[in-house]
């Protein structure tokens, strides 16, 4: 390595952390780094010390050289910025054409799977069934086909998840993953609303034309 005046000096590695401090930094002892002044010391606290009572001392001890005290919450905020808004926006927008394009699809397939079937749902109606209950089973179909492609999502999902957890892992990097249950519910509900109203649309439409007249026409 080069030190900061330019020497080439070899050194030896004395310890690998485990636990990452916040970057991907080399740490050498002062006697290699002359001149170098201090700018972060971690401090955690013993058991059953009193935080607030540890973190005045601290400022009092900082006060004079201008330092700061922050919390781990506070030093990450200020270090590590949010993402700024125009990649937001872009992510927003990659994300809405996605949902729309995945709309037109679960609406497209479920009219068409739908009209595919006006004959078997004429020869439920002929067997005794009211129009309600056709119409309740198609819906309930939807409701599964929906039911079914979260859980195949959510699996999918997960593998891809497990594979990037294990994937830092191996850099040392342990996180907790945090799924956005309230985005996946409304994304869900709006799939079930969609593919119900697609579903029974067409299927309601067909049993008006008569169930006699429906069970005769070709498929």
């Amino acid at each position: 390595m080069w030190l900061g005046d330019g020497t080439r000096k070899s050194l030896r590695i004395a310890a690998v952390m485990t636990v990452g401090t916040g970057g991907n930094g080399v740490y050498v002892t002062p006697r290699n780094a002359p001149g170098a002044t201090v700018d972060r010391v971690d401090v955690s606290l013993a058991v059953g010390a009193d935080a607030t009572a540890v973190a005045a001392g601290l400022r009092d001890a900082v006060r004079a050289s201008g330092g700061h005290v922050l919390t781990k919450d506070q030093w990450t905020e200020a270090s590590y910025p949010e993402t700024n808004r125009t990649t937001r926006l872009g992510l927003l927008l990659v994300l809405g054409i996605a949902l729309l394009y995945t709309g037109i699809s679960l609406a497209n397939t479920m009219v068409m799977a739908t009209s595919d079937r006006v004959r078997d749902l004429a020869v439920l109606r002929l067997a005794g069934a009211t129009s309600r209950q056709v119409l309740r089973l198609v819906g309930g179909e939807a409701l599964m086909v929906v039911a079914v492609g979260g859980v195949l999502g959510l699996l999918v999902a997960a593998l891809n998840l497990l594979g990037m957890w294990s994937a830092l892992g191996f850099l040392s990097v342990w996180t907790s993953i945090q799924m956005p249950w309230a985005a996946i519910g409304t994304v869900l509900g709006a799939c079930a609303v969609l593919a119900v109203v697609s579903a029974v649309a067409p299927a309601g439409l067909a049993l008006r034309r008569g169930a006699v007249g429906s069970a005769g026409a070709r498929e």
